[in-house]
């Protein structure tokens, strides 16, 4: 654990307990942190403890927490009644729903109980900072964190600043992230979307295009992703992929290519269908594909499975990079 250099930042308070809330304080537990948290509905609350014990168990099946780190989580995880007991916390991450007014009101409550040189970190994935900063009395210790589900399995973590964040406060968000075993992406400015949501919603709306045109249906677009970008992605980003195959390849097919992809600023049909239908996924087993209880409950199970294999996988490859003198690792 790399608790020495994170000392002053040990307790981290957490607003929001849904399933994101649930993974960011599971990967702070994990990694010796105590976690002050707080979610207005008492009864989430009380099945987020349950949630992240079982998660916790599981990184530690798996190898990815020693059982001596997680031993103690009980007593290092707090749950509490109102945002005014996160007082003694110098770093908050609120991760609730995508509601800006919703924020503005946490932001509120959270600057009348926290000192001026807490940090408050927002797991937006859509808002920029330069919104949520909007009124705020201390806009210098604003940042965004962008987690990625299973937030305690992968190393992603999207950290966005922007001309009014202090460097301090980039500075103590970056030790939070290593302590937790992450690889952050630091943006140099703030940007919609951030670098992530903007490369994979580009390939959604092509794949969106595609199925609206007729080219094929959504299981033979799933099949040719997946058995040509999935099989790179995870080891090398499109920049390693066009130095590891050719580049000028790459210029002569946009050339051509370019003209012809989506470009269209509307929500696809099928996304239009797929509203209409309120359809979740498996979480509520409507979506592209069929699912039964049986089906969506094996396609979850493997999903995490999954996760924690190409975590795996990915650390064997830069291990044996970074000894090569061939990677650096932020």
């Amino acid at each position: 654990m790399k608790r020495t250099a994170t000392r002053q930042l040990e307790r981290i308070g957490l607003v929001g307990l849904g399933l994101m809330g649930r993974g960011i304080a599971t990967c702070f537990l994990g990694h010796g942190f105590e976690v002050v948290a707080f979610n207005r509905t008492a009864s989430r609350a009380r099945k987020a403890r349950g949630a992240i014990g079982e998660h916790l168990r599981e990184a530690v099946r798996r190898k990815v927490f020693r059982r001596a780190q997680v031993a103690d989580w009980d007593c290092r995880f707090k749950t509490v009644r109102s945002i005014a007991e996160l007082a003694d916390c110098s770093f908050v991450i609120e991760s609730v729903k995508e509601d800006l007014v919703l924020k503005r009101q946490l932001y509120d409550e959270l600057e009348s109980a926290l000192a001026p040189n807490a940090v408050i970190a927002s797991n937006t994935s859509s808002f920029p900072l330069t919104l949520l900063q909007e009124g705020r009395r201390h806009p210098q210790r604003m940042i965004v964190m962008h987690w990625a589900e299973p937030a305690w399995i992968t190393r992603f973590l999207e950290v966005v600043r922007n001309e009014r964040t202090s460097s301090e406060t980039i500075r103590r968000t970056r030790a939070v992230a290593h302590a937790c075993d992450k690889q952050p992406s630091i943006l140099n400015f703030d940007i919609r979307g951030f670098i992530a949501n903007r490369l994979m919603y580009a390939f959604i709306r092509e794949a969106c295009y595609l199925a609206d045109l007729g080219v094929a249906d959504f299981a033979t677009i799933d099949q040719s992703f997946r058995n040509d970008t999935g099989w790179w992605s995870a080891l090398a980003g499109p920049f390693r992929w066009m130095d590891l195959t050719g580049i000028q390849a790459y210029g002569l097919v946009m050339d051509d290519l370019l003209p012809e992809l989506c470009n269209s600023g509307k929500l696809p049909t099928v996304m239009k269908k797929m509203r209409a239908q309120a359809a979740q996924g498996i979480a509520n087993r409507k979506g592209f594909y069929r699912y039964t209880r049986r089906t969506a409950k094996a396609w979850e199970k493997a999903w995490v499975d999954f996760t924690f294999d190409i975590r795996n996988l990915v650390r064997k490859y830069e291990a044996r990079l970074q000894k090569a003198g061939a990677i650096e690792i932020a």
